[in-house]
């Protein structure tokens, strides 16, 4: 019977230690305090129309709106032995379009396509990084920790962003961006990514939805061919050298039935939709869209830095002469263009339908002994909007 005795004490003595380790776990849990409960958000859009260029690169933001939240919201959290450690993210409650798939800016893999083909939607806790999904969260960058006697947490006045982002190709025109199409989001009290689980998280501290319309114009101007006279010039009197060259002749380009270039927004100035503190939201003033302009020479290039090409080939052609393009006013003082880069022009945002592409040309002696005859030459110019 004795070793049946020495077995029995083994098997009790386990049965202490496992009971003396569960009494060691810490319970914490955490619920709205009192007269607290999850507040309904509306946000309006606005301000009500941008522009958006057709050529800016896909994952660039077009538009980002903030909000900045209110009501306080507060939770009270319990703990015994063991501090109760929580996070404040932002979540998406519904989305009714799917996400896009873009995987490169800084709310990649978290950006969900709209009613607009080509513009996606990110909802994010900070204004470069931390976008939230159906299934993700924008975290904040620091935990909240409440010691170890619990205590409440006070949520409210944080400032969230929607930001919209080229997702694919974009058609020159004039679209809706209806709210309807945004996710809901919303604050939320949730688990720390790093600590034990807190019962009772996620709360939902808020739910946001978006109202009204946003205009997204991305429209274009016509885009007229181009013909410069050079002028008639004695080959003798005008060129006495190498590089030496003829006055500068106008040779801009005048866009067309051109649009209003309403500007953007992005993360350098962020329009407030809503502070829900003061119950009003405050747009800064755009960002000027832009367009870039780059020259391909059709036939052979002299000079691609100093913007210089050949003469056409024919049997009456002259020789030892060059055509140079430059970039600026040709009463002033043109700069050579430089085939390589892109120059750009500062659209205005006063509707003007005209548009000037400021260029001019001129002769420059490329041999020391150039010939007479015709001097003509072509160049394919590309303008892209920003």
């Amino acid at each position: 019977m004795k070793p049946s005795i020495n077995k029995l004490l083994r098997l009790l003595s386990g049965l202490v230690l496992i009971a003396f380790s569960h009494s060691g776990w810490a319970v914490m849990s955490c619920t709205f305090s009192s007269g607290s409960s999850t507040a309904s958000l509306t946000v309006p859009l606005s301000p009500p129309v941008i522009s958006a260029g057709v050529d800016v690169p896909i994952g660039t933001i077009i538009y980002q709106g903030s909000w900045t939240n209110m009501p306080t919201e507060n939770i009270t959290c319990s703990a015994d032995s063991t501090p109760a450690v929580l996070n404040w993210a932002v979540g998406i409650i519904q989305a009714p379009y799917p996400l896009s798939g873009l995987n490169t800016g800084p709310f990649a893999g978290a950006v969900y396509q709209t009613n607009i083909p080509g513009i996606g939607v990110a909802i994010s806790r900070y204004n470069n990084r931390a976008a939230a999904t159906l299934g993700a969260m924008g975290y904040r960058d620091e935990d909240i920790v409440v010691g170890t006697s619990g205590g409440a947490v006070t949520f409210g006045g944080a400032t969230r962003y929607v930001s919209l982002i080229k997702i694919g190709s974009l058609t020159p025109g004039s679209y809706s961006l209806s709210a309807a199409s945004l996710p809901t989001a919303s604050d939320q009290a949730v688990n720390s990514r790093t600590g034990a689980a807190v019962q009772g998280l996620p709360i939902v501290l808020n739910r946001v939805t978006f109202q009204g319309n946003l205009t997204i114009s991305t429209q274009t101007c016509t885009t007229p061919d181009v013909n410069v006279s050079m002028g008639s010039y004695d080959i003798h009197d005008s060129l006495k050298g190498i590089n030496s060259t003829t006055p500068w002749i106008d040779a801009s380009i005048l866009l067309n039935n051109c649009p209003t270039f309403h500007g953007f927004y992005n993360q350098t100035n962020t329009s407030l939709m809503m502070d829900f503190s003061t119950g009003s939201g405050n747009t800064t003033t755009s960002i000027n869209n832009s367009i870039g302009v780059r020259l391909t020479p059709t036939g052979d290039v002299i000079d691609a830095a100093n913007g210089i090409i050949a003469i056409d080939s024919a049997p009456d052609a002259a020789s030892g002469v060059g055509i140079q393009i430059g970039w600026g006013e040709n009463s002033q003082t043109p700069v050579p263009f430089n085939f390589a880069a892109e120059k750009t022009v500062i659209l205005p945002k006063d509707g003007s339908p005209t548009i000037r592409v400021p260029l001019a040309a001129r002769y420059i002696q490329t041999a020391a002994r150039p010939t007479p005859g015709k001097a003509n030459g072509k160049t394919v110019f590309t303008i892209n909007y920003y």
